[in-house]
């Protein structure tokens, strides 16, 4: 008898003093000394790098998406027409003629039930589309510029963008048609390789976070083991000890995605400033709108949810190993 109350001693001293310290944690809302481990600043930081670098990226994926629907609705139903200063064969033709040129086909358009408004470009508005390329310091009056003519198409135009041009072939013999289609559609499928990619890099941020989530909690799960037994040994059921882990997770998740998310913005704010600054129309300026920025805000709560879930889970997959 004297030798099973040695045998029992130990452990029942272990689990008065592991009752005890249950006890204190409680106060805290916790039945497992959870914030006392090792690793919750290191993970506090890496969620909120995570955090930060999923905000550039989305924010990259969406301003390329606004950007892409700027370019296709601001040139949605407009041509050019160019009247060049070299014709096909070579000639040259002078000021004066690819003037009188534009001016004849912009009075023959305004009548053709294709087109909704033709406008001639001025040789200032000219100017700014070639500055650019070759500089401000040029005299456009000493140079010969080509006539254009800005056109926008009837949205419910009788006849297809083929016959008119059969028809501008009619009109004027030097006349070309600039449509923007080709150029624009590779200019958008690159803005949409640039977007897919983005969403890529924000995926494997999410999923390195998922596993490092993973690999934090089962740490916890080694380190708290004797505890988890004990509450286990006292009739605590599994959900309930995996709600002590999911709270445990969540609260860091929230504080590391509400810094990581701050931090984010105010990089984002500064390339947006940044690009606003830049006097250049090579280089687009930076602009998210008002429903992707909601979206961005949306972070905070995204991170704290996943991490909610994956902690629950992975603790219900370990207890169930557990005896």
């Amino acid at each position: 008898m004297s030798t099973l109350k040695r045998k029992l001693k130990p452990s029942l001293s272990f689990s008065i003093k592991q009752m005890s310290e249950s006890f204190r944690n409680r106060r805290s809302g916790y039945d497992l000394p959870l914030e006392q481990s090792p690793d919750t600043k290191f993970l506090l930081i890496l969620v909120t790098l995570m955090v930060f670098l999923a905000v550039l990226s989305l924010s990259g994926s969406l301003a390329l998406h606004d950007m892409s629907g700027r370019w296709s609705s601001g040139l949605e139903n407009k041509v050019t027409i160019e009247i060049p200063i070299e014709t096909k064969d070579g000639h040259l033709l002078s000021q004066d003629t690819v003037r009188k040129e534009t001016e004849k086909l912009q009075i023959a358009l305004e009548n053709h039930p294709f087109i909704k408004s033709a406008r001639i470009l001025k040789d200032d508005e000219i100017g700014k589309l070639l500055d650019p390329w070759i500089g401000q310091d040029l005299l456009f009056s000493e140079v010969p510029l080509p006539g254009l003519i800005a056109l926008e198409i009837r949205e419910n135009a009788p006849a297809t963008l083929d016959d008119f041009r059969i028809d501008l072939a009619d009109m004027s013999r030097y006349a070309n048609l600039e449509d923007h289609q080709e150029w624009l559609g590779e200019l958008i499928h690159f803005a949409g390789i640039l977007q897919t990619l983005s969403l890529i890099i924000s995926a494997i941020i999410i999923g390195t976070t998922v596993t490092a989530i993973i690999a934090a909690v089962r740490a916890r799960m080694a380190i708290h083991k004797k505890e988890v037994e004990l509450l286990h040994l006292i009739g605590a059921p599994d959900i309930y000890i995996a709600k002590q882990f999911r709270r445990h997770m969540t609260i860091i998740a929230f504080k590391g995605s509400v810094l990581g998310t701050f931090l984010g913005l105010c990089a984002v704010f500064i390339l947006m400033v940044f690009s606003q600054l830049i006097d250049t129309p090579l280089i687009p300026s930076l602009e998210i709108s008002f429903a992707s920025f909601l979206m961005i805000l949306a972070f905070p709560l995204f991170f704290p949810a996943i991490t909610s879930v994956t902690a629950y889970q992975t603790v219900l997959r370990s207890l169930k190993d557990m005896p």
